[in-house]
């Protein structure tokens, strides 16, 4: 079921289980743990409903990869099994957009996802749908209808606009709950997809407020009460900030919240173009805690200028043990002209199992002209299924010169599947005045299936048989 928060898909989700799987059986894991050891003890029995409403918070961070596998084997073996989702869209696009070269994070939540035809909720009623008469003869949906604007019931039912206007109010009443709540909204929009640390709230509430409101403020107690305000029930339904449950038993984890989904899309329509304070920064480099929302924050803050707080960001996510921080570390080292210690970091992510590192220590050996020390490189990167880094290798052989030792490379890169490196090093053969060489690689090529090393042989086949000038 995809729609956007408070748009019906939990209560359509529901309504379709009760309506044709009746009798089977539901089962609903909390976290990514609990849906990974679910399916690691293969517990799900024939004729059983895995429930995994709001799907993206088993689908990204941490495990997540690992859960969207786990999923695919489960879904081929035999059935029947029912895997009930809920997804916004703007985390549908991305979790099956088609990635960067190089930049692939999250290849098994794509696969699990790309077959699916999703339901679309709609965010709003049509005119014939309120029109019914069920609508009318409802007291709660009548109200809503009465009292929504756009058709959108099922938000006003969720309480979302009250929401919204006890947010917008608290500048005047209470602007310590509104710089919480604003700080999680801009948590959650720069990518800390966790829930928030009560810690990381208060540390950055201060630059979301004036000199007179944080003179005024009680250093005892304002946060408590900011807090209070941040967890007061709207319509008693839904608060801006809500406790997480612990996973591990009953009652809520102490000093951490998650922002209510309303407030998170509404966030990113009036906060898009907002630039958190620097209390902000400071908070989410001292209190952020894991290592994918780490990542994102430092993406985040080197977009808008925070350079130095990004660096800190991705070293604290590095630490931790972020392959995609050690990257990005060795990157801005290999760009500093520190190539030593890009080495280090590279070393580091491959240590850890990181294909990428190998592909992008690979490049640094070519740029630094250790070639042979790129080839080895290039080959693990093969042999871990990127032959990218042997197409180049072979191409920058050929422009020095060497092309044997062009040739030897572009034919490990065809032995591991890839046969661009052949097609390109006959167009190198040609301009170097080898012909024969040129037509017996494109040859190779199109043995092997190459549309493009087909053509390119019929050129050079046509060029070999046009008469030169003098010959007419």
């Amino acid at each position: 079921m995809r729609g956007e928060s408070c748009t019906g898909k939990t209560r359509t989700a529901f309504e379709a289980v009760r309506a044709c799987l009746k009798g089977w059986h539901l089962v609903f894991p909390k976290t990514t743990d609990r849906l990974l050891a679910l399916l690691d003890a293969d517990a799900l029995a024939p004729r059983t409903v895995l429930w995994l409403n709001e799907a993206h918070n088993y689908l990204t961070g941490i495990d997540a990869e690992e859960a969207a596998a786990a999923l695919r084997s489960r879904l081929e073996q035999p059935g029947p099994l029912v895997v009930l989702g809920t997804l916004w869209p703007e985390y549908h696009r991305t979790l099956t957009a088609t990635p960067e070269h190089g930049k692939d994070a999250h290849p098994n939540a794509r696969a699990l996802l790309a077959p699916v035809r999703p339901v679309d909720v709609p965010a709003s009623f049509t005119t014939t749908a309120l029109g019914n008469p069920l609508v009318a003869g409802d007291r709660s949906l009548a109200t809503a209808m009465s009292t929504s604007t756009g058709g959108r019931i099922t938000q006003t039912l969720a309480a979302g606009p009250q929401l919204v206007d006890h947010y917008h109010q608290a500048t005047s009443h209470n602007p310590y709950g509104r710089a919480i709540i604003t700080t999680a909204m801009d948590a959650r929009r720069l990518g800390h997809t966790s829930p928030l640390p009560a810690a990381l709230l208060k540390a950055a509430a201060p630059g979301y407020l004036t000199e007179q409101q944080r003179a005024a403020a009680d250093p005892d107690t304002w946060f408590t009460h900011a807090l209070a305000y941040a967890r007061e029930k709207v319509k008693g339904v839904v608060a801006a900030l809500e406790p997480v449950a612990d996973p591990e038993g009953m009652g809520a984890l102490p000093d951490i919240y998650r922002l209510s989904d309303y407030l998170d899309h509404h966030s990113r329509v009036i906060r898009r173009y907002a630039f958190p304070p620097d209390s902000f920064w400071t908070a989410a480099r001292d209190h952020a805690a894991g290592t994918a929302d780490l990542e994102a924050l430092a993406e985040a803050a080197d977009h808008r200028g925070r350079h130095r707080i990004a660096a800190d960001l991705y070293q604290r996510a590095a630490d931790a043990g972020g392959t995609g921080a050690l990257l990005e570390l060795a990157w801005r080292r290999g760009r500093a002209g520190d190539l030593d210690g890009a080495e280090q970091l590279y070393q580091r992510a491959i240590d850890a199992g990181d294909t990428v590192a190998l592909t992008e220590l690979a490049q640094l050996r070519q740029r630094a002209g250790d070639l042979d020390g790129a080839e080895r490189l290039a080959q693990r990167a093969a042999d871990a299924g990127d032959t990218g880094p042997l197409v180049e290798l072979a191409w920058r052989r050929g422009e020095a010169g060497d092309l044997d030792g062009a040739e030897r490379i572009a034919q490990q890169a065809a032995d591991a599947g890839n046969i661009n490196a052949l097609v390109r090093l006959a167009w190198r053969r040609e301009e170097a005045g080898d012909p024969d060489g040129a037509e017996r690689l494109a040859q190779q090529a199109t043995d092997s299936g190459g549309r493009e090393a087909l053509i390119r042989l019929a050129q050079l086949r046509k060029r070999s048989a046009t008469p030169t000038r003098e010959s007419g």
